[in-house]
């Protein structure tokens, strides 16, 4: 099957006008005046998150900007199709699916063992063990059975981007299995275009070569591993891959799986995943273990990270989802944890303009090992802000963060105070109190936010706005604690201890940690 993914019409897109469509990637500025294309248009959220992460890959590695007063002109005035075109065009060789010779993120070589059904592909499908188990009680096997070139390519580059550990020699990708992804985009009707959502998550060119890897390889199995023989990772022949082995633009295009789809028979049929009828329906894919083991301090752009001994290591989706409790090291650094956004995001910082109203839009799976446990994806504001107001900014949203995190703490101890005697013998899960008490404060923080900001423009004092967010999370804590104090086991309840616990909370809450330390208010 001939189908390559620069030249075919595969990307699901919607246009301002509503109008879905498919569209080749050098589309993404069609009609930009009259009917641009808004967003993308497919049938899953971790599609939606690979296919984003595709074009911000093929953008960086073909046609970033050389400075930012071309990386400025350009969101304002895109390049045309047929400019995109010719860019893309440079490594069209690199991307067809099927045929003949190399083939996008497969093995170079044919792979002789037992085919697999084409749903292994989907990160969140039941694995091998699950279906001898008999375990497949909530994603059940056989809801995918074949799929068309565009949501196979799809799932491809999706499983290469966020693999997780598959058993013994199935390497995790660049990033770990299951990374978090941040990006930049738009927030209003002024940037809001899939073109902009692409080109405020690019880094000018010489910035980018120097994130870390080897800018001088510059052939091509050094940006897309599939054009050469596969560098293996067996236990006594094979070798580990480091930065210092590959060329800055591999890190969107790692393959660390082995895998052919089986595309040379296929035949027409309709797609299980989009619906779509196809000439040629891909049922069936072979794949090996002991693919490109990526090693070493990889520093991807798309991805926070934190840093041991200096080190960086991306950060991944957690138990809980995606919420403001996270904004240090997702939005501003983390200081105390060493934790930094995406590089991405902190160019927001140095590119905004008080026209940019945007958000940040995180996305991972969360793994445990090799299984899927879920989904995630939020997105948050992100406020232009004069540079010279940041730092005041920023040091006032940690402190209402940090206080935040307190009170989710106290929320805690106090409300098992209130269901145990012996509070050290007693272990459980309490994060849906913590999950609660975010849920349930997020909407005024991002209130506060706005708050802050103009009080700065303005000259005024934060003191009155930091008092507001004490007031806020001590209410809330204590109404998260009448709610759950009184549900815990019937055997240790005491009226008397309930009593004392929701005492303590108010005690801690008010305590000069919370005022004082991490929020500066007065006594």
């Amino acid at each position: 099957m001939e189908f390559n993914l620069i030249e075919e019409r595969w990307i699901p897109i919607c246009r301002k006008s509503g109008r879905e469509e498919q569209i080749a990637p050098w589309e993404i500025t069609d009609s930009y005046e009259s009917d641009p294309v808004i967003s993308l248009s497919v049938p899953r959220p971790d599609f939606n998150g690979a296919l984003i992460q595709f074009l911000i890959g093929l953008v960086q590695t073909t046609t970033a900007p050389k400075d930012e007063d071309e990386w400025e002109d350009c969101f304002d005035t895109p390049p045309s199709p047929n400019k995109l075109k010719v860019a893309f065009e440079t490594v069209k060789h690199a991307f067809n699916l099927g045929g003949n010779g190399a083939r996008f993120m497969q093995d170079f070589d044919a792979i002789e063992t037992t085919p697999q059904n084409i749903s292994g592909l989907l990160i969140d499908s039941p694995g091998e063990n699950t279906l001898k188990n008999n375990a497949d009680h909530f994603i059940k096997r056989g809801n995918i059975s074949c799929m068309c070139p565009s949501c196979a390519a799809t799932a491809l580059f999706a499983l290469q981007t966020n693999a997780p550990a598959g058993g013994v020699g199935y390497r995790v990708s660049l990033r770990g299995g299951g990374p978090l992804t941040t990006l930049v985009v738009g927030g209003s009707e002024e940037a809001n275009s899939l073109w902009q959502t692409v080109w405020l998550n690019i880094v000018e060119k010489n910035e980018f070569l120097r994130i870390c890897c080897d800018s001088k390889k510059k052939d091509d199995p050094d940006m897309f591993p599939w054009m050469a023989k596969t560098r293996t990772s067996e236990k006594h022949t094979g070798h580990d891959t480091t930065p210092e082995d590959i060329n800055p633009a591999q890190m969107f295009w790692g393959m660390p799986r082995r895998i052919r789809l089986n595309i040379d028979d296929a035949n027409q049929g309709m797609c299980d995943i989009c619906g779509s009828s196809s000439k040629e329906i891909v049922d069936t894919y072979i794949t090996k273990n002991h693919g490109v083991n990526y090693v070493g301090p990889f520093l991807h752009p798309l991805s926070p990270h934190s840093r041991q001994d200096g080190v960086p290591f991306p950060v991944h989706a957690q138990p809980g989802g995606v919420t403001y409790r996270h904004w240090l090291g997702l939005v501003q650094a983390d200081k105390k944890n060493n934790r930094e956004p995406a590089l991405v995001v902190n160019k927001f910082v140095s590119r905004q303009r008080s026209d940019w109203p945007l958000r940040l839009w995180a996305f991972g799976y969360d793994m445990d090992n090799m299984k899927a446990r879920c989904w995630y994806e939020s997105t948050m504001p992100l406020l232009p802000l004069e540079k010279e107001l940041r730092e005041g900014y920023e040091d006032n949203i940690a402190s209402m963060v940090m206080a935040a995190s307190e009170a989710v703490k106290n929320l805690r101890s106090c409300v098992k105070a209130a269901w145990f005697k012996r509070t050290k013998d007693k272990k459980g899960d309490m994060n849906f109190l913590s999950n609660c008490f975010w849920q349930k404060t997020e909407d005024d923080f991002y209130t506060v936010l706005s708050k802050l900001k103009a009080a700065l423009e303005e000259g005024d004092g934060s003191d009155l706005i930091r008092q507001d967010w004490h007031k806020c999370i001590c209410r809330t804590a204590l109404s998260l604690f009448d709610e759950a104090a009184w549900n815990g086991p019937i055997e240790d309840a005491d009226p008397k201890r309930v009593v004392l616990a929701r005492q303590e909370l108010e005690r801690k809450n008010n305590s000069k940690k919370i005022r004082e330390e991490l929020l500066d208010l007065p006594e």
